[in-house]
């Protein structure tokens, strides 16, 4: 693929109990909480994270906006989850984030077809019922489905 690079990727087996799926060279991870899938159903989850030129989304720098994390493609598509999943990405700012405003950049577009981004807001009210953690390295993100 033309403008991708494939920095890490991460894939396992899981079930009702959970677990968790990380890319050490990355800092990516996903935290996977017991119910999340339903009993009896063993899944492959998997992510990759990737520099693509094709598919980063728009970023305005006329607002100062700059890419802070990776690109994290998680799957497989259309996956529900019972209870939110935990997605953890690094982020390379070296300021407290009290000073930033964070936007989460979310696709549900299918691999292979061009990516339709979403502004996702991370507000204090999110942050306070914990669907996003803002950190001095990391975001965590609460996502039900991929």
């Amino acid at each position: 693929m033309d403008g991708q690079t494939v920095l890490a990727t991460a894939r396992g087996f899981f079930d009702h109990r959970g677990g968790t799926l990380t890319s050490e060279e990355t800092g990516v991870s996903i935290v996977i909480p017991e119910g999340a899938l339903p009993y009896g159903v063993k899944q492959e989850i998997y992510f990759k994270v990737c520099r693509d030129q094709s598919m980063l989304p728009p970023l305005d720098s006329y607002k100062g906006e700059t890419l802070l994390s990776p690109l994290v493609m998680c799957g497989p598509h259309n996956l529900k989850f019972n209870v939110p999943v935990e997605l953890r990405l690094p982020h390379q700012t070296s300021m407290t984030p009290d000073g930033w405003s964070f936007n989460l950049k979310s696709s549900d577009t299918p691999a292979g077809q061009p990516a339709k981004w979403k502004n996702l807001k991370i507000d204090e009210d999110e942050q306070r019922a914990q669907k996003t953690v803002v950190g001095t390295k990391t975001v965590s993100v609460m996502v039900d489905h991929f």
